[in-house]
């Protein structure tokens, strides 16, 4: 048996039929190949392989975490309390890759283990969207990354990771580092990337990832990472970040504006 085909010429030709069923079990193959590799681009972070080998722990300037993409769509607002660099997250990382992430499906966040630390939390580690649950922050770094940090003792529930956190953020105190060598926020002085970097290191002995927004007005100061190992002792981190600032360009450093703010997206 044969099957007519016609081609956008108005040509018609026939085809065998043993050689359709081989095209149309050709097509088969290939969309569950296609399929089965959707699978594991979704899941590729909840595979059995949830080692890591150091904590990178990054805060952020207010001051500029509203001009980020993510935050153009939704209502960015410094809360009044907020005056200091805050924390973004303490991420479990491998060499020389980024993750494992979302390690735990089953242990879901829930405010109420943590009720005891949300004054600290509103303060140091605050979800900027207004127009979101307040908790919808910490619950996504928990999700993400704390259900990964729990295979260490010290970050190994939802109390001890944003506690421990929390800890960590007044022994590497961003802001006490920069103010010591009289880098300060400003609506007019711009900084060196080097002398930010250094600043760290001074205060720290940590080589810290400095990174930066892109805009048309030039470069801002966004967020600082500095790596820890397992014992939160400073190590080495096995590489940058693709938002590192430009050594070659200045870089601006501007006070904090509290309150609701909808930046241009002239940055990016």
């Amino acid at each position: 048996k044969s099957f007519s085909v016609s081609t956008p010429t108005n040509f018609t030709f026939l085809l065998p039929s043993n050689l359709v069923i081989r095209i149309l079990w050709l097509c088969c193959i290939l969309a569950a190949a296609s399929s089965d590799s959707k699978d594991i681009l979704v899941n590729r972070h909840h595979s059995g392989d949830h080692k890591w080998d150091y904590l990178l722990f990054v805060r952020e300037w207010p001051g500029v975490a509203c001009m980020a993409p993510d935050a153009q769509s939704h209502d960015c607002s410094v809360p009044s309390i907020v005056r200091n660099w805050t924390i973004h997250g303490i991420w479990p990382t491998k060499e020389n890759t980024e993750g494992p992430n979302y390690c735990d499906d089953d242990d879901k966040f829930d405010a109420d283990k943590i009720k005891s630390l949300m004054p600290q939390l509103k303060r140091f580690w605050p979800n900027l969207y207004s127009d979101e649950n307040p908790t919808s922050f910490w619950e996504h770094e928990w999700t993400k990354h704390g259900t990964c940090a729990k295979s260490l003792p010290a970050l190994g529930d939802q109390y001890k990771f944003f506690s421990k956190t929390l800890s960590l953020n007044k022994k590497f105190d961003i802001d006490s580092a920069l103010y010591n060598v009289n880098i300060l926020p400003s609506d007019n002085q711009q900084y060196k990337l080097d002398d930010i970097k250094n600043a760290i290191k001074r205060q720290y002995n940590a080589e810290a990832i400095v990174d930066c927004l892109q805009g048309n007005n030039g470069q801002f100061l966004f967020d600082i990472r500095i790596c820890l190992d397992k014992e939160f002792q400073v190590r080495s981190c096995d590489g940058g970040s693709e938002h590192e600032c430009d050594g070659s360009q200045p870089i601006s450093y501007p006070p904090i504006h509290n309150g609701t703010v909808k930046f241009t997206k002239a940055y990016h």
